[in-house]
């Protein structure tokens, strides 16, 4: 394996400054990718990372979204001899101390996606909380998997090979849909996801980009684009589904 941290950034520079000096005692190569932050971040930026001989700036011109700015890092990671890029946010809410765990794992499944499994504390909104269990219940069905414990954590460690075949043969979510988009897609295409519990905080007084009213449209445009793609692959699904079990048992006998 040869792995960079994927970091999507986009005005986040109060937070990822704190953040930094974690993500550099992870003594991993790191590409950042600034998603069209305001010019004063983007200069502000420019200055911290100067001196990171171990940071890669890729600057977007415009806001794309957060899954445009981990394709084009994912996508530059590739290019730059990577296999496995690991998506951690700018912002500090995505727990440094349980990266190891994450690539130990990675190092056990390479070919899947390694998830952050999310162990919240009481900063979770309510509303954020119902709308990850209405996430997760309508991924499983969208997938035909049971696979899929969480959808919306970007705290993973993607197989970069794996994850541009899937952005090669689907259309993915650029914007907050990423997250569940790309991981429903994954399971269609035959890559496993397995999982890592990690704490997960939502910060005090942080920069938040999820905007309930368009964001939630997005996402309820995203599942019913997800239920009929499932319903057109649904004798496929319950096919490989049903092979996949017929194979677990003769290895267990």
């Amino acid at each position: 394996m040869n792995v960079c941290l994927i970091i999507p950034h986009y005005n986040h520079m109060r937070q990822f400054t704190e953040f930094l000096p974690r993500l550099q005692a992870l003594q991993l190569p790191c590409i950042v990718v600034d998603d069209g932050s305001d010019q004063q971040d983007v200069l502000a930026l420019r200055k911290l990372l100067r001196d990171k001989a171990y940071v890669k700036l890729l600057e977007r011109p415009q806001n794309s979204g957060k899954g445009a700015a981990v394709l084009s890092g994912c996508g530059l990671a590739r290019t730059l001899g990577f296999t496995h890029g690991l998506q951690i946010d700018a912002d500090g809410q995505h727990d440094a101390g349980s990266v190891a765990a994450l690539l130990e794992k990675s190092r056990r499944h390479p070919d899947a996606i390694i998830s952050g499994l999310p162990s919240f504390d009481q900063s979770i909104p309510p509303i954020r909380y119902w709308g990850r269990k209405i996430t997760l219940y309508l991924s499983r069905l969208e997938s035909f998997s049971p696979q899929i414990e969480d959808a919306m954590c970007g705290f993973r460690v993607y197989p970069l090979q794996q994850l541009h075949d899937v952005a090669a043969r689907f259309s993915i979510g650029r914007g907050m849909d990423f997250d569940a988009d790309i991981l429903v897609k994954s399971v269609w295409h035959g890559v496993a996801v397995h999982y890592v519990v990690t704490p997960v905080r939502y910060i005090e007084n942080g920069v938040s980009h999820f905007h309930y009213l368009k964001d939630n449209v997005v996402m309820t445009a995203l599942h019913i684009r997800l239920l009929f793609g499932m319903l057109l692959r649904l004798p496929w699904l319950v096919t490989r589904h049903s092979g996949a079990g017929v194979e677990h048992e003769r290895r267990q006998s």
